[in-house]
């Protein structure tokens, strides 16, 4: 019997044994790329990205009544009530009616838990949240507030965005001031 080279040495030669354990150790490890999770300083960034672009867009760089500065940023952050938004918040009051041909409404006026004054406000497209601190107004919360809802603003104060009332409600420890509350605060500069 004629049998081919190839069959002839399989057969002759002894069966190799192969251990699993050894094949599996050989194996690449199979990566499963799962999806991105962000971080607290990706967040931050998108955040500090979007403030400083509203407030470019809405207050920084817009003219109201000849006046191009609203808020200003600090080092640490936060931005500061200028010119005159700061003017508004320390001597405008809620209960009164705005100034002729003023862009800035004031929303309502509480006091916050940290004890410090806090007002809601709108100007342009744009409305926020203003709390008294070391003699100046500092705006944890400013949004846009979707175009037309200025006027909408002057007129009730739930037309404020949700950003801002979310805000107000995170910080208040009880009713909004009312007209007397307001004036008492407003002659001892807004500190107490």
């Amino acid at each position: 019997m004629n049998t081919p080279g190839r069959l002839r040495q399989a057969a002759s030669s002894s069966p190799k044994v192969v251990h699993l354990d050894s094949v599996r150790a050989a194996r690449k490890p199979v990566v499963i790329e799962t999806s991105h999770r962000w971080s607290w300083p990706e967040w931050g960034a998108i955040a500090a990205t979007l403030v400083v672009g509203v407030l470019a867009g809405t207050l920084g760089l817009h003219s109201v009544q000849g006046e191009t500065t609203f808020a200003s940023g600090g080092s640490n952050g936060t931005l500061t009530a200028r010119g005159k938004l700061d003017t508004a918040l320390t001597r405008q009051l809620a209960s009164a009616p705005p100034a002729a041909g003023s862009a800035i409404t004031i929303g309502v006026s509480f006091v916050a838990k940290e004890g410090q004054y806090c007002r809601t406000f709108a100007v342009g497209g744009a409305a926020g949240l203003a709390c008294r601190s070391d003699g100046q107004w500092t705006i944890p919360v400013l949004t846009d507030s979707g175009g037309g809802a200025a006027g909408a603003y002057r007129q009730a104060g739930s037309a404020m965005p949700p950003a801002v009332l979310d805000a107000v409600d995170a910080r208040t420890v009880g009713p909004s001031l009312d007209a007397k509350g307001e004036q008492a605060a407003a002659q001892r500069g807004w500190s107490r």
